[in-house]
């Protein structure tokens, strides 16, 4: 009988524990609105990354200020996942636009992720001219090894199905919600031959430093991941970094936040 309540108590505990969701942004613009939205937010400090843990609406929800590039999104990611056992990770923020049809306050919901920044090259003697097209994508830096040993080779990343469900009835004022393939590498493309080369090539939206390191550091955890990315620029259209962008992605995610039930 003691066993029994044990193992009800349990269940119940469970069913009504409150879902944690861990929400990054890697820069101050990407955070702060995030962060006024919370109830009670404590203040954390691990090394050089920092966490705020409160709630929205009835969920715990830990914003995580990453800061910019692939390496502190995957140490702020590890230490986000191993200090909170989050349900879910929504990584967003700023991109820069690589679709014709899209302009800067448009929302791309990542069905793919890829590392546009892994390339290898075949072997060229002195004199040949640097060509970034014969660069060929080195997939070898998006293998995973699973629990058993075994390496998985991800051509790219995915957000949750479920998750993206969601994410794609969000209302959104001051844009299009389009779904599409976010490039993630330690770059700002300006060169509109080069970013379009990137797009026929990967068949990018946008692009942008940090997303693909989460996803992948939350595929080898494990944690269901979605990446949302505002343009807040983009060359092919002339339109120049607008800071307003960030406040509007950190509205959606949190009307997002508010409407998911991960329980479901």
């Amino acid at each position: 009988m003691k066993k029994l309540m044990i193992g009800l108590f349990l269940v119940s505990s469970s069913l009504f524990a409150k879902e944690i969701i861990l929400v990054q942004g890697a820069m101050d613009i990407e955070t702060e609105y995030l962060i006024k939205s919370l109830s009670n937010p404590v203040k954390e400090q691990v090394a050089s990354w920092t966490f705020w843990k409160g709630e929205i609406g009835d969920k715990i929800v830990v914003v995580s200020r990453t800061e910019i590039g692939i390496t502190n999104a995957s140490a702020a990611t590890t230490l986000g996942i191993t200090k909170y056992s989050p349900d879910l990770i929504i990584n967003q923020g700023t991109a820069g636009g690589h679709d014709p049809k899209l302009h800067a306050g448009d929302i791309v919901l990542a069905e793919k992720i890829v590392n546009i920044g892994a390339v290898r090259t075949e072997r060229k003697e002195y004199g040949v001219p640097v060509d970034d097209k014969d660069g060929i994508f080195f997939e070898d830096v998006q293998r995973i090894r699973d629990s058993e040993g075994n390496t998985v080779d991800y051509p790219y990343f995915s957000s949750n199905e479920k998750v993206m469900k969601t994410a794609k009835n969000i209302d959104y004022k001051n844009g299009s919600v389009v779904v599409g393939t976010i490039g993630t590498a330690d770059q700002w493309n300006r060169e509109l031959e080069r970013i379009k080369f990137i797009h026929e090539r990967y068949g990018t939206s946008a692009e942008e430093m940090e997303t693909v390191a989460a996803a992948q550091v939350a595929k080898a955890f494990n944690v269901p991941f979605m990446g949302v990315r505002i343009l807040s620029n983009t060359d092919i259209h002339n339109e120049d970094f607008n800071p307003e962008t960030a406040i509007w992605c950190q509205e959606y995610t949190v009307d997002l936040i508010k409407k998911l039930d991960l329980k479901k």
